[in-house]
């Protein structure tokens, strides 16, 4: 049936009207978390959902804001890149605040104080950088460990999509040592007799990143963040997740 001149004009306007009485308007405020979820305890996967302390803490974010929330997966070298562009709006995956990073995001507060170590066979122990000169060394693509192998020893890292994948290329025979941030790392030596972990080679700390020019959200990032550390919640996910972490490994 066609409906012509005021008719339609009538119509229009009621409709109208119900969308901004009910306000469906379209508009979708989720607060999107984007992540890596390869990297716990941190973020992982529980079955298909994307759990850890990161995912923790924007969750808090987004409560605080009363925002509906949601986490996505990515590569890690994609994870900056989208909250610059702004397909998600905050961005934690053990990001390591740096110089450069800061050129084009805006970090919040650390939360964690961490840093990279050297995974070496024990048939082949690390025991100093020298002996990394010049060696195939697994990297996880995108991170301070590949910046660390290109600036500090000053040659190409062989690249991995996830430190696993780079100690499973070290098990292979394909790289002589591997460099990850600590946590990742100790989940993939656990239980393996073969491998073993160095000190940290660096000092790092985590935080979460959002696009420039957002003083609002930095702010309740940051606000959150210091309450979380302030009331022991971040300390116990921090247990909670390792926990859990290590028993996936173990299974």
């Amino acid at each position: 049936m066609k409906v012509k001149g005021k008719y339609m004009k009538s119509i229009l306007s009621v409709a109208m009207l119900a969308v901004a009485l009910c306000g469906c308007t379209g508009k979708d405020d989720t607060l999107k978390m984007i992540t890596e979820a390869t990297f716990p305890p941190y973020e992982f996967l529980r079955g298909q959902e994307i759990v850890g302390i990161d995912v923790e803490i924007c969750r808090a974010v987004a409560q605080r804001l009363n925002r509906p929330f949601k986490a996505e997966t990515v590569d890690f070298d994609s994870v900056i890149p989208a909250v610059i562009s702004g397909k998600a709006d905050l961005a934690a995956a053990g990001i390591t605040i740096t110089e450069d990073r800061k050129k084009n995001v805006d970090f919040s507060i650390p939360y964690v104080k961490t840093g990279i170590v050297v995974i070496s066979k024990k048939s082949n122990l690390f025991q100093t950088t020298d002996q990394l000169k010049g060696k195939k060394i697994g990297v996880q693509s995108g991170t301070t460990s590949e910046n660390y192998v290109l600036e500090q020893l000053q040659q190409e890292p062989e690249r991995s999509k996830s430190p696993a994948e780079a100690v499973a290329a070290l098990k292979a025979g394909r790289v002589a040592f591997v460099i990850a941030d600590i946590d990742p790392a100790k989940n993939c030596v656990k239980g393996d007799d073969e491998l073993a972990l160095s000190d940290f080679i660096t000092s790092e700390e985590y935080a979460v990143a959002i696009r420039k020019g957002q003083p609002e959200l930095l702010a309740a990032i940051n606000a959150t963040i210091a309450e979380l550390k302030a009331n022991g919640t971040l300390a116990k996910w921090i247990a909670d997740f390792t926990a859990e972490s290590d028993s996936l490994k173990d299974k």
